[in-house]
């Protein structure tokens, strides 16, 4: 089984066990939408939600008049996402984002807790594959692992790069088996530099784990633009 696969049944299951059921969207949505009705060149879309889940965040851009399409590895995500909205239907794919063409059709693309899954190469590669699918001067929304996080679940290391990011395999928990790489500011930096220019830069969002967990869990929201052109850039 390849790491799509597998992260598609890991989250296949904590779906069904219900996963974000009525949790309400992250803060990031508001600065999503804000950011981009400040932007007439790009609102409202065609834009890409990549990992949209069954629809905590989606669902709250869509309803704020984005024209969103959504992609997730998951089909129990997307089942119920349809099943909450049917005439949403046609704008959702199940697939690896990676796998689309690199057509530069995208105005944006929102990319929340995605670009975490594998090692840093694959953080690379998703940043490259956000490059192509986006127009040039469109924007892209991530939020990550920061490197700071208080990792909770057993598990072992198994890269580090020399600007502080590094990578785990968990042993146990919902993500067990899997690769997911934690990132320090620079680490992100780099891995957008060679083809975005930062609008926003990162910010560490910090959340206390609820009871019985313990530790703190930190994300890096940040916003870029895609670079006119890449020529001559390493």
């Amino acid at each position: 089984m390849g790491r799509s696969e597998r992260v598609s049944a890991s989250w296949d299951a904590e779906y069904r066990g219900g996963r974000y059921s009525g949790e309400a969207p992250i803060a990031f949505v508001e600065t999503i939408l804000q950011t981009l009705r400040g932007e007439p060149s790009l609102w409202p879309g065609p834009g890409l939600y990549v990992g949209c889940g069954n629809g905590r965040n989606y669902l709250p851009l869509v309803d704020g008049g984005a024209d969103l399409a959504g992609i997730d590895l998951s089909p129990e995500a997307i089942d119920q996402l349809v099943r909450r909205r049917p005439a949403l239907a046609a704008r959702l794919t199940c697939g690896d984002f990676h796998a689309l063409p690199a057509d530069g059709r995208f105005a944006y693309l929102v990319a929340i807790q995605v670009f975490q899954h594998g090692d840093g190469a694959a953080v690379s590669a998703s940043f490259a594959q956000a490059a192509a699918l986006l127009r040039p001067g469109g924007l892209l929304f991530v939020r990550v692992n920061s490197v700071a996080t208080e990792i909770y679940h057993r598990h072992t290391v198994i890269e580090r790069d020399d600007l502080g990011g590094l990578t785990i395999r968990y042993d146990e928990g919902p993500k067990q088996g899997l690769l997911i790489h934690f990132c320090s500011r620079d680490n992100l930096l780099a891995r957008a530099g060679p083809a975005f220019d930062v609008v926003s830069e990162p910010r560490e969002q910090v959340m206390q784990r609820a009871a019985p967990k313990t530790g703190r869990w930190m994300q890096w929201e940040a916003v870029w633009r895609r670079r006119a052109s890449t020529a001559g850039r390493p």
